[in-house]
């Protein structure tokens, strides 16, 4: 009864599931290619499965509080750049993933590469705790907020596309726009704990952003977020 408990546990928080949801998401975008060759499936296979082992190894270590305890060496940010980093390489070294990743992005409709950053809206948990004193004000505004608003802007802009209402340089702005949003919360982070960037010396401090499960933000839910960027920018330079 206690091991499931404690596996329920670890599965129960709402960040798990968007994490999952935007891998499969943009895993399904990957693979509906018809007719894909069997190395292409093979390499967007490997990702997702290298995807799913890291969320787990982020949830293990984050129960530890390895990320807490290393905030001096920009922990979080480690993770966030080795999740970029494995993607770009993977797709970008490998020809057939390559030229697969831009044949999906010419085949993904916009609504589609559009309509993921709904789950932005998600961003409203920060505010909730701010306000129950366990996110610092600095955090919430230079990330929360942001990522909150260009959620709600996703809704506004998939409306757009759906009547053909956006143009081809308004979508490059956008999703380059939000793209850079992160990098406020990205830096914030790190303002009010033991780092480089220590500013703030006030409570609440940001440590909570360093703990399971919110940690599984800047370690996967968030380089996921802008690897959808990346293929709907892959799709506007490339048609």
């Amino acid at each position: 009864m206690t091991t499931a408990k404690t596996t329920y546990e670890q599965l129960r928080p709402l960040i798990i599931w968007l994490g999952l949801t935007e891998l499969a998401w943009i895993a399904y975008w990957l693979l509906s290619i018809g007719h894909a060759a069997p190395q292409y499936v093979g390499v967007i296979l490997f990702w997702v499965v290298s995807m799913l082992v890291w969320m787990g190894a982020v949830i293990r270590l984050g129960k530890r509080g390895f990320f807490l305890q290393r905030t001096r060496y920009l922990s979080n940010l480690v993770g966030f750049a080795s999740v970029l980093t494995f993607a770009f390489l993977l797709f970008g070294v490998a020809p057939v993933a390559r030229e697969g990743l831009v044949l999906v992005a010419g085949n993904t409709p916009d609504v589609q590469l559009i309509s993921i950053h709904i789950l932005r809206l998600l961003a409203i948990g920060a505010f909730i705790k701010y306000l129950h004193g366990e996110l610092p004000l600095h955090f919430v505004i230079l990330g929360s907020l942001p990522d909150l608003l260009f959620g709600i802007s996703a809704v506004v802009v998939v409306a757009l596309a759906v009547n053909g209402s956006v143009g081809h340089d308004f979508l490059v702005i956008w999703h380059l726009l939000g793209f850079s949003v992160f990098f406020g919360a990205g830096v914030s982070m790190f303002f009010s704990v033991p780092s480089p960037l220590h500013i703030y010396h006030s409570k609440p401090d940001a440590s909570i952003v360093f703990k399971f499960p919110m940690l599984l933000a800047p370690n996967f839910t968030v380089p996921l977020f802008m690897l959808a960027h990346v293929i709907a920018l892959v799709k506007l330079f490339t048609n």
